[in-house]
């Protein structure tokens, strides 16, 4: 039976999504699957209910950012747990983890096949300063001569390593969701347009942006809808008038609200591959996003929506299709029948299961599959 452990110290949000897939379905085909996790702000309170019975739980403190007195005593912690369980498989999420457990890894268990999963490297951060910056790219090579493999999530961010980190022999799974928990998109009685974004709001997340677009769109037939967000950190997002904010809700609260969504819109300043801009695709609605990596590896330009380059082509987008029911329909098809395609968990995990040893005769891929499903839309015309 194989043993598998993951590591993680961004335990919420996307990370902790992708994990709970990965670490039940490995779970149910056999393995033992041990999860080492840090907390975060974001971590929901009820977290482990969402781990099957059978996964091992673990916490050990890991700070975000860099701290010596910190990070080596997390280095400890995780090397006298990998010596206890010895395992086949180590699979890392996220920068911090990557850097310490590639690390831990090489000390207590040398011979195990370490994966490490950045979920948007740390140096893509536009919340720091270049000199942080380049201080998070020098980890990620340093780690990088230690061993283990790099499994980007995003065609973009694959790029991004094999330019910058110069990792070796990269490869890529994109992020995937469980496509039948995801409602299709369906027409509110109103017939007013609703256009929104889910996620936490936060400098990444740009709802800055998000309030300039709903300001520049004002209309008495659209509505804007932030799905999340955090009163005590961003009280503009709650006191603007052109913007809804649902505040926290629950999972399936959240998917039931995008669902009525007309517009799906990704502000973000940078991502890894955003789970919620792939759950609206799956929904079937159109989004315009910016052009960061993830983002623009989800959409297809003019065919499932539209590629942003600045704000001003933003609210043009938006404009576009609050104002053409037709082109929100034939987008939001053509978006839908992609990302079934493309991202459903089942197709995602049969490369996973390849990649942990657990029997399954397909490979990862080094490229991403691009499938031609429509001719795309001629914003000129």
């Amino acid at each position: 039976m194989k043993d598998i452990v993951h590591i993680t110290e961004a335990f919420g949000g996307g990370v902790l999504s992708m994990l709970t897939e990965l670490s039940n379905r490995a779970a149910e085909a056999g393995a033992n699957v041990s999860v080492i996790y840090s907390l975060r702000r974001e971590t929901p309170p009820d977290f482990a209910r969402l781990f099957h019975p059978k996964v091992k739980m673990t916490y050990i403190a890991m700070c975000r950012e860099i701290s010596f007195k910190q990070d080596l005593s997390s280095l400890r912690a995780l090397v006298h747990n990998l010596r206890d369980r010895n395992p086949e498989v180590i699979h890392l999420h996220s920068s911090k983890a990557g850097v310490l457990g590639r690390a831990a890894a090489k000390i207590a268990s040398p011979h195990a096949k370490v994966l490490y999963s950045p979920h948007g490297p740390a140096f893509l951060r536009r919340d720091v300063s270049p000199a942080k910056q380049y201080a998070y790219l020098s980890f990620e090579r340093l780690a990088n001569y230690i061993g283990g493999t790099i499994v980007a999530c995003s065609p973009s961010e694959l790029h991004e390593i094999k330019d910058r980190v110069h990792a070796r022999a990269p490869i890529l799974i994109e992020n995937g969701v469980d496509t039948s928990e995801i409602p299709l998109h369906c027409r509110r009685s109103d017939e007013k347009v609703l256009i929104g974004m889910t996620g936490r709001a936060s400098f990444q997340k740009n709802h800055e942006l998000f309030i300039k677009l709903a300001h520049a769109l004002r209309d008495p037939a659209v509505n804007f809808l932030w799905i999340g967000g955090n009163a005590e950190q961003v009280p503009d997002l709650y006191q603007d008038d052109a913007v809804t904010c649902s505040g926290w809700v629950t999972r399936a609260r959240a998917l039931e609200l995008m669902s009525q969504l007309d517009v799906y819109v990704q502000t973000s300043r940078w991502e890894g591959m955003p789970l919620a801009l792939i759950e609206a695709q799956v929904a079937g609605i159109p989004a315009v996003v910016t052009n960061v990596v993830g983002n623009r590896d989800i959409v297809i330009h003019c065919v499932t929506g539209f590629v942003a380059r600045n704000d001003e082509e933003m609210a043009n987008y938006l404009a576009l299709l609050r104002d053409n029911p037709t082109l929100r329909q034939q987008m939001g098809a053509a978006a839908r029948k992609r990302a079934m395609e493309r991202f459903s968990m089942e197709v995602i995990f049969r490369e996973w299961r390849q990649l942990y040893g657990l029997g399954e005769e397909r490979s990862p891929r080094k490229e991403p599959l691009i499938a031609d499903i429509a001719l795309p839309y001629d914003v000129n015309r």
